[in-house]
């Protein structure tokens, strides 16, 4: 009969601790998924274009949190030319006042994604209907059961 050491034993407890912390990390860097925080000190104006010139098509709030689909270069906004398509708000808003938590945002296919009309004058009004956005009025450590 074998007999299990105990620096086998605490090994193999170990591995199965790693495996399992692994497993119940959030999907984050690999899923392509990538959240905007805004960091505007009042509302931020959500645009049916990625310009200054487009019509606002509602507004988001300092701290709303929303899905960032991609992003396209269009009006300049301090001097930066990038526009992020928030997926909730479903509207183009200046990446200057989004934080990405350091996240890269993959480029848009064309001005407007597919499959994401730009609003016009016939559209619905948007903020009368639910959408992922949220506010986030404290933070949460991933990993962490609250």
């Amino acid at each position: 009969m074998r007999r299990t050491t105990p620096a086998i034993a605490a090994a193999t407890l170990v591995a199965g601790g790693v495996l399992a912390v692994t497993a119940a990390a959030p999907a984050s860097a690999g899923s392509g998924v990538v959240w905007g925080t805004v960091v505007s000190q009042s509302e931020l104006n959500v645009r049916s274009g990625p310009s200054t010139s487009d019509p606002v098509v509602t507004r988001l709030e300092p701290g709303d949190q929303d899905r960032i689909e991609c992003a396209t270069n269009g009006s300049r906004v301090h001097g930066d030319p990038a526009w992020f398509w928030l997926i909730g708000a479903r509207g183009w808003v200046s990446a200057t006042y989004i934080d990405t938590d350091g996240r890269s945002v993959p480029s848009c296919e064309t001005p407007c994604p597919p499959d994401h009309p730009q609003r016009d004058s016939h559209s619905t009004d948007y903020r009368d209907s639910p959408t992922f956005w949220f506010r986030s009025e404290t933070s949460i450590e991933f990993g962490v059961t609250y």
